[in-house]
Order: structure tokens, then C-alpha cells, then sequence
């Protein structure tokens, strides 16, 4: 065993963008409060000439807020504290839901701990999330090409952690490679053998602010006692990443896609993701007809703004600001929401242990609240626009509002189609199911795309019961003796097998009432009225009614997919809308998926990464010897490659001949994610086939 001659002590907090309050007063608090603190402390510490010290790392978000917005005399201090190295930031501005962004939205994050590098004369080569157990491997190449050369990566200790060494280079395809290290808790000791040095986190919790001078001096005694004859000492990332570059040559090396076992979550607010994926779209076209400067003062606020929706924090944390562990069915629902104020004597018996963390006073519009507070961040990302710009992006934005059908039964170029017969549409030969998918679907080169077991365009939706929720905690949770009290609510929906009706594991079609084709110069225009069963609207959340709007093209083989609904109830209890396509291609496990700009097949997943559901960037991608597909997703990210997924974590990989299943909304998780919707939406998909035959 190789003699520890030092041991870095990192001392970190655990950033939550809310979680522990609403948004703007977690930024308050470490602005007005926990940085100064921060630099009391390492002045003090400093002054006393102690054995200890005190080096506080955060993400380079927080600095560079915290430099624009203090006072003279704040920004002096803290500009002094970096100096003397007693202040430092890592690569990453925060914890993110990476696969939810986009290259050159991560690139901009990295870009902060850049400048500030450059304007204090530092060299950022090592970066760290928290909490959020795994991220793609379309990160490694932008990491490395901005200089990151380590990553840390702690996990939330109720979860079960990828299963990856603990110290290991990630490769990817194009042969980029950083050092990742991971831990399964927030931080925890990572020793080498062959490294005379040792990392230490010394990490508070959520939102908690720097150590106590008493926290250290124990943290520092204990340290000493456990590496007698090493040199105990505050220290950085960047400090520790320099030695194990040392050792890279002898760690072992991953090449699979890990993935993120909570992106689930992210589907809690489709409007906030369509509309987030519509602004990075159209930075992209500002940016290449030179609307927009990527070296501008509104390019930056805009960045930052947009940034803060991958932010793994989505709002108040649900056990702290409601735990209503009561009512769930749909009338209790409505009646609680409308009291609004939620007495703690609802909530009594068995889950009177979760209440615990409660506070006094909760309520249904303030817990909302933080919803809509997450939702600004795209307000406040387009008022940094120049007054063109912003007029362009909220029209835009306007359009993901869905409007009732523009055309009239009375026109003359309205033709009632029939179910299960075909018609010839644009450069196919299409016939339509009764629940308005694509039942057969055939090009010009008689390759058929879509038959009977193979559908596209197929609408589901889903209610989950306790049984699932037993399985997945089976699956997925761990340290359940020790973090029971507050992983079960964050997990799960405590008390939901006491609604009436008591919640199953149910899947509901629509019914098809109208199909109607509109025949115009460039396209053949096909709308799909549908309705959904009154049991899944009247005890669930299912919206009421549905269209897909298909478009065939006349000069190309691209279909044009539009799903709209309306009139979804708000609901509790835990539901899942899905949109499946089942192409009938020759070899399935050729398709790809787009994460960060890389491709990634759905086959090659760590054990214990998410193996079940990714969110995508622009889509899905085939190329067989049959010929090409391309699935392009414009609102919806998160998709499940093979079998509809949700509440499942046994690490098989679904076969990839079931299709593609897009999940359009959930309200599965607990903890801090949307915990009902109800509002109209729109999803748009483009289907680009090419045949080789």
C-alpha cells in the first residue's frame, strides 16, 4: 500500500438553485450570507496563523454572480480571497441534467470558469457535479477540448451509483478522455494506489453554507489521526486533478455511455423544455446570420439565463413545502388546491414519519409558485435580447400554443378518409389506424417503413400504482434504513394506495372520432381527431382531446409529425403521456441517439446507468443497408429506446425492435420536479427516410 504523504481537504457545499427555498432566496443567501461567510472565515483563519486552513470551492457560476453584483468593498474581498487562493471555482458553473442541454450551451457554462481563470490568472482543469447520479458521455469531448481534464462526480446517497471503478478514464468515441472519479455520496475519500495523495470532501449539505471553524478543526483531527505522518491540507480540485494525472496511465478505461437515472424528472414541465429546445434553436440561427454576437454582452445574459433550466434544481422540495400525503384522488385534489393551506392534522399515521421535515405552514399556490419561478428563467433570457430579437422569440414561443384545426368540413378540398385503408400521401402509400397512427407506410421504392406491429405515431397514456413504486425502490433505491424518512417521499407518492379509486398500472388509447385530408400544392395534409377514455380523464390526468396533424411532402420523403392536446386536469396521482414510433427497419440496434452532438447507441450502457430513458438532442438516427431514418424531436427530449419505461431500473436493455417511445410528460418523481400539469401542448417530430431499395 502506497504511504499517503498528503491529503486535500476540499470543502464544498452542495448548491440547490431552490430545493431549500425559492430560487431567488437560495441565490440571496449565498450572495448576502454563505460568501461572505465563506471569506470571514478564510480571513480569520488566515490572521490566526492556523495549522488549518480554509479553501471553499463552488462552481464558477456563483463567483462570477457574486463579482457582478456585490458592493465595491465585496468585490475588493472577494477579488483579495482568489488572490490569496483561499476562494476557488471548478470547470462546471453548477450541477446540471447535462444530456437536457445542447454543445454550445455547455460550452458557454464552461466558458465562465475560462474568463475568470483569465482575469485571475488560474488554470481550471478540474470540474464537479453533485448529486444527479450520471451524465452522457457527449460531455467528455466539449470537457476536453475547454481544458477539463477530471471530473468529479458525487452521487445521491439514496441511489443506486453506476456501476464504473471509482477512479477511471471515460473515452470517447472521437478519442477524447478525461479522468472521472466517482463517489457514492456527495464526496468521499478517493485513494490511488501508486498516489502518495488522497482526496477528502468535506461537504455540507443542500444549501448549507461553508464548514464552522469547529466543523474544521474536527474534520482536520480526525483526518490526522486516520494519516499519521501526512500533511493534512486545504486544498483544490485542480491541486488534486494535477497528481492522479500522474497515475492515468494505470487507470482503467470506459468507453459506454452512463447516462442520467433522473432525467425522468425533466419531463415534469413539457412547456418549460419545448420552450427552453425553441430558444436554443433560434440562439443558433441568431448566431449564424450574425443577429446575435457570441462575444456580446446579450449573448452572455442570455446564456446564463437559459442555462438555468438544465439546472438540476426545479423547484421547492415537495416533502418540505406541501407532504400531503392525503389527497391524491381527483376530487381531494381539487378541493385541497382550492383550501390552497394544508393543516398538518391531514397528515397523520403511517406517514406522519415523512412529515417530519414539514413546515408549519404549506400551501398549494406557494409550493406552484416555484414553478413558475423556473419558468422566468426563459422571460428573463429573452429581455437580455436586443427589442428585434425579443419580438422574434416571443412569437416564436407563441407558436407552441396549439390552435384548433384551420380548416373547414365544408371545403371543397376536404376528403373524409377511412381507418385501415390506404390512400396515396405525398410519396407514400399510407394507411391510418383507430387511434390515428400510421398503421402502413410505404415509399415509392416499395420498402415499407410502418405496418401493423410496427406503427408510428402511436399516443399513450399511463397510470402507475404502489406496485410499481415497490419494484422501483426494489430496483433502484438504496441506504433505505438510514435515508428512508426522506427518500421515500422523494422517490415515491407516500399514501397513494389510500385513494379511491386506488391508483393501477393502466394503459389508455385514444379513439379515433374524425380523420380528414387536406390536399394542398406542396403537401398532403392528413388531421387525426381523437378522444381519450372518460376513466382516464374524470379519475387521472389524461387530456381530453387529441390531433395529430400529418404532413406529406411532395418533393421529399420527410413526414411532418404534429401531436396537440387539450384540456388535460391537473393530477396527482402518478401519469405518464407517451408517443411511440416502431419503425420496420432491417437491423434495429444500428439506430444512434444525439446527446451533445455525439452519437451514442442505446445498446451500450454501464450497469446501473439509465438503460431505460435518455433525453436527445436533435433525435434518433438509423443507417442500415435498408436505408436511413431520421427521427428529429423538436419539443420532446426524453425518449425510451425499445419498451415504454418509467419506474423501472432492473438493467436490462429493452430490444430496440420495439421502437422509440417518447415521453412526453410525467409526474412520477417527488423531491423537487413539476408534481402536476395541466395545460394544452404541442410536440412536433420530422421523419426523414431514405431507402436503398
Amino acid at each position: 500500500m502506497t504511504t499517503v504523504k498528503k491529503v486535500h481537504v476540499i470543502f464544498k457545499t452542495h448548491l440547490d438553485i431552490g430545493f431549500t427555498d425559492l430560487a431567488a432566496n437560495v441565490v440571496d443567501k449565498y450572495m448576502n450570507l454563505f460568501i461572505p461567510q465563506a471569506l470571514s472565515l478564510s480571513e480569520r483563519m488566515g490572521r490566526e496563523d492556523r495549522r488549518s486552513k480554509f479553501i471553499w470551492t463552488v462552481g464558477s457560476w456563483l463567483i462570477e454572480e457574486y463579482l457582478q453584483s456585490a458592493s465595491e468593498e465585496q468585490r475588493i474581498q472577494m477579488e483579495q480571497a482568489i488572490s490569496r487562493g483561499e476562494i476557488a471555482w471548478h470547470g462546471l458553473p453548477f450541477t446540471t441534467h447535462t444530456e437536457l442541454m445542447d454543445k454550445t450551451l455547455l460550452e458557454y457554462g464552461l466558458s465562465i470558469s475560462k474568463k475568470l481563470d483569465q482575469r485571475f490568472g488560474k488554470k481550471t482543469i478540474a470540474a464537479k457535479m453533485t448529486d444527479v447520479p450520471g451524465h452522457t458521455i457527449g460531455i467528455v469531448p466539449i470537457l476536453a477540448r475547454n481544458g477539463i481534464r477530471y471530473l468529479h462526480v458525487g452521487v445521491n446517497p439514496s441511489c443506486k451509483p453506476p456501476s464504473v471503478p471509482q477512479a477511471f478514464v471515460w473515452r470517447a468515441s472521437d478519442g477524447s478522455e478525461l479522468i472521472v472519479n466517482y463517489a457514492d455520496d456527495y464526496g468521499q475519500v478517493l485513494e490511488v494506489e501508486g498516489l502518495e495523495d488522497v482526496l477528502y470532501f468535506a461537504h455540507t449539505g443542500d444549501n448549507s453554507g461553508p464548514s464552522s471553524l469547529e466543523e474544521m478543526d474536527k474534520i482536520y483531527s480526525r483526518l490526522q489521526a486516520e494519516y499519521p505522518g501526512a500533511v493534512i491540507a486545504a486544498s483544490t480540485l485542480d491541486a488534486f486533478a494535477e497528481k492522479l494525472l500522474q497515475c492515468k496511465h494505470v487507470l482503467p478505461v470506459v468507453s459506454e455511455e452512463i447516462g442520467d437515472s433522473w432525467i425522468h424528472g425533466t419531463a415534469s414541465d413539457p412547456l418549460k423544455a419545448a420552450r427552453y429546445r425553441e430558444m436554443l434553436r433560434l440562439r443558433d440561427k441568431w448566431v449564424k446570420t450574425g443577429s446575435l454576437d457570441p462575444n456580446g454582452e446579450s449573448y452572455g445574459k442570455f446564456c446564463n439565463r437559459l442555462m438555468l433550466i438544465p439546472e438540476h434544481t426545479w423547484g421547492l422540495d415537495e416533502k418540505t413545502y406541501l407532504a400531503d400525503y392525503v389527497n391524491y384522488s381527483a376530487a381531494d385534489f381539487a378541493a385541497a388546491r382550492s383550501r390552497d393551506q394544508l393543516r398538518n392534522e391531514e397528515v397523520q399515521g403511517a406517514y406522519d414519519a415523512f412529515n417530519r421535515l414539514a413546515r408549519k405552514e404549506r400551501s398549494y399556490r406557494h409550493f406552484e409558485s416555484s414553478w413558475e419561478e423556473q419558468r422566468a428563467y426563459l422571460d428573463q433570457a429573452v429581455s437580455a435580447l436586443s427589442s428585434e430579437l425579443q419580438i422574434e422569440a416571443m412569437k416564436v414561443l407563441d407558436n407552441l400554443t396549439p390552435v384548433r384545426s384551420n380548416h373547414s368540413n365544408n371545403a371543397a378540398n376536404i376528403e373524409n378518409l377511412e381507418m385501415n385503408r390506404c390512400y396515396s400521401l405525398g410519396k407514400f402509400r399510407v394507411s391510418f389506424a383507430s387511434d390515428g397512427s400510421i398503421e402502413q407506410l410505404v415509399d415509392t421504392n416499395g420498402k415499407i417503413w410502418a405496418n401493423d406491429e410496427n406503427r408510428l405515431a402511436v399516443f399513450h397514456y399511463e397510470t402507475f400504482g404502489k406496485v410499481n413504486y415497490d419494484r422501483y425502490f426494489k430496483e433502484y433505491t438504496i441506504n433505505m434504513k438510514q435515508h428512508y424518512y426522506w427518500a421515500i417521499p422523494d422517490h415515491g407518492k407516500p399514501g397513494i394506495e389510500y385513494a379511491d379509486p386506488a391508483p393501477e398500472n393502466k394503459q389508455y388509447r385514444p379513439i379515433l372520432r374524425s380523420l380528414q385530408l387536406e390536399r394542398e400544392e406542396d403537401a398532403d395534409k392528413v388531421w387525426a381527431q381523437m378522444e381519450m377514455p372518460s376513466d382516464a380523464c374524470n379519475h387521472y390526468g389524461a387530456p381530453h382531446q387529441l390531433e395529430i396533424v400529418y404532413t406529406f411532402h411532395h418533393n421529399d420523403l420527410n413526414i411532418d409529425v404534429e401531436l396537440n392536446w387539450k384540456d388535460k386536469p391537473a393530477c396527482r396521482l402518478p401519469e405518464a403521456s407517451w408517443f411511440s414510433f416502431v419503425p420496420f427497419v432491417d437491423n434495429p440496434n444500428m439506430w444512434m441517439m444525439d446527446k451533445l452532438g455525439t452519437r451514442i447507441s442505446p445498446l451500450s450502457v454501464v450497469k446501473n446507468g439509465n438503460r431505460n430513458m435518455h433525453a436527445v438532442n436533435t433525435g434518433l438516427y438509423y443507417e442500415g443497408a435498408d436505408g436511413s431514418l431520421i427521427i428529429e424531436t423538436l419539443d420532446a427530449p426524453i425518449v425510451c429506446p425499445g419498451e415504454r419505461r418509467l419506474l423501472q431500473f432492473n438493467n436490462t436493455f429493452a430490444p430496440l425492435e420495439g421502437g422509440f417511445h417518447f415521453n412526453l410528460h410525467n409526474n412520477v418523481w417527488g423531491t423537487n420536479f413539476r408534481m402536476w400539469f395541466e395545460e394544452d401542448m404541442k410536440y412536433r417530430f420530422r421523419l426523414r427516410f431514405r431507402s436503398n431499395r
